[in-house]
């Protein structure tokens, strides 16, 4: 399990995200339990959206989940311009650069998307 977001919730309260993996789909969940899942596609499809090129200086290091061929990482860096550390998500697909995003919003964007398509989803399924 890999937390990818802590943040504070409207009412106060501390919120964390978690992802687990079957290797073919992303789990997320929160203190309440499961929010839903996405295929690795769609993760890769969001981390390329939202993500950049890391920096070829920065240590590929912090907890990590493999997700089939690919790799999701949770970093903690801080950057010169920064007042304090961030924590990033940086997905390592094959053949292909690592891409950084700030936890919160990559994490913010999956759970939208699992909340839309659940909302497009016929009931019953």
């Amino acid at each position: 399990m890999l937390l990818l977001d802590e943040r504070i919730a409207a009412d106060g309260a501390h919120a964390r995200t978690w992802a687990t993996t079957d290797g073919v789909r992303l789990q997320l969940r929160d203190g309440d339990g499961p929010i839903g899942e996405l295929s690795l596609v769609a993760v890769d499809r969001v981390m390329r959206r939202y993500g950049r090129a890391l920096d070829h200086g920065i240590a590929l290091e912090g907890d990590a989940l493999i997700c089939g061929r690919y790799r999701l990482r949770r970093l903690r860096y801080h950057a010169a311009v920064d007042a304090e550390g961030r924590d990033y998500l940086v997905w390592e697909a094959p053949d292909a650069e690592p891409l950084a995003c700030v936890a919160t919003m990559a994490t913010a964007a999956l759970r939208y998307l699992v909340h839309r398509l659940a909302a497009e989803r016929p009931s019953g399924i």
